[in-house]
């Protein structure tokens, strides 16, 4: 599992990744690299792609800690979109 959530995060801004690389000047290869988790991006880059994608920096990864929440989804156009989390009693 990939700690970041690019790939989740543009389905969700409805935008490919070719779209993405334009924006911020780095390959298409690079990019899948860093999707797949064999590459480690700087933060510099990081910092773009939040702004590309108009999220805050932290929700570019997942989280690494158990956590007793679960994402909350809506259909939209037959697709599932995140609306947030909620906390699960254990």
């Amino acid at each position: 599992m990939s700690i970041l959530r690019i790939k989740e995060l543009l389905k969700d801004k409805q935008m490919t990744g070719k779209e993405l690389v334009e924006k911020i000047g780095i390959t298409e290869t690079s990019l899948s690299r860093i999707i797949k988790g064999d590459q480690q991006p700087r933060f510099e880059l990081l910092t773009q792609i939040s702004e590309v994608l108009d999220v805050d920096i932290r929700e570019l990864f997942n989280s690494t800690k158990i956590t007793s929440k679960e994402s909350v989804y809506i259909k939209r156009g037959g697709d599932y979109v995140s609306i947030g989390e909620i906390k699960v009693n254990s």
